[in-house]
């Protein structure tokens, strides 16, 4: 294998570089310490592989909801900081799975889509529609973000109510649930209750284009 195959080997591997000493890596190790699955696709990771991790809501859009040009000028903004680094709205994923939902937002894409043939997943226009088995964890966390923290939905409210019904709470969830009040002291509510999905009132989703 010549050195061009090996260097894009290394990149569409489904692992990502090494978080060292950061939010990202005590995640994985408070909430994932015994290995888990990954969002999207499902896979198996183990304590000592490196995985993404996700922030389901957008960091751009986020800063930018409060009033930063970008999530690195907003660090210092403690309400941006709260959400950002809210372990409910984090996920580990594939890098795979990672570049394809990179400036997308979440949406419902037609049938004739093209789906991902490893992890399910329809990628198209900007716009990225998980999996049904991710539907309902992308869901209570959107809406868990919006409901904690009063900030617009990326999406409509219709869709990820009709997402959370079609992937209903799981065990993985409850654990996970479980182990991140431990360590961040509060609970995803959507996840306890389900019904509380269907009293949230819509809004009008947050509307940015990227350059």
């Amino acid at each position: 294998m010549n050195k061009i195959s090996l260097v894009l080997l290394a990149f569409f591997l489904p692992i990502a570089t090494s978080y060292g000493d950061t939010p990202e890596a005590r995640f994985l190790a408070q909430v994932y310490a015994n290995g888990g699955l990954t969002l999207y696709c499902q896979e198996t990771f183990k304590p000592d592989d490196r995985v993404s991790v996700e922030h389901i809501y957008d960091e751009r859009r986020l800063a930018q909801h409060f009033g930063c040009r970008t999530a690195r000028l907003c660090q210092s903004n403690q309400q941006f900081a709260d959400a950002i680094r809210d372990r409910h709205s984090l996920f580990p994923v594939t890098r795979r799975a990672e570049l394809a939902r990179r400036r997308t937002l979440f949406g419902d894409l037609p049938a004739n889509t093209a789906t991902d043939s490893e992890c399910g997943y329809k990628q198209a226009f900007q716009v990225f529609e998980p999996p049904l088995s991710a539907k309902g964890d992308v869901a209570r966390a959107m809406l868990y973000l919006y409901d904690r923290y009063d900030i617009p939905l990326l999406g409509t409210l219709e869709m990820y109510q009709r997402w959370h019904r079609d992937d209903p709470v799981d065990d993985e969830e409850r654990r996970r649930n479980n182990v991140i009040e431990q360590v961040q002291g509060n609970r995803n509510p959507f996840i306890d209750e389900p019904d509380r999905a269907e009293a949230l009132q819509g809004s009008s989703p947050l509307n940015m284009q990227f350059p």
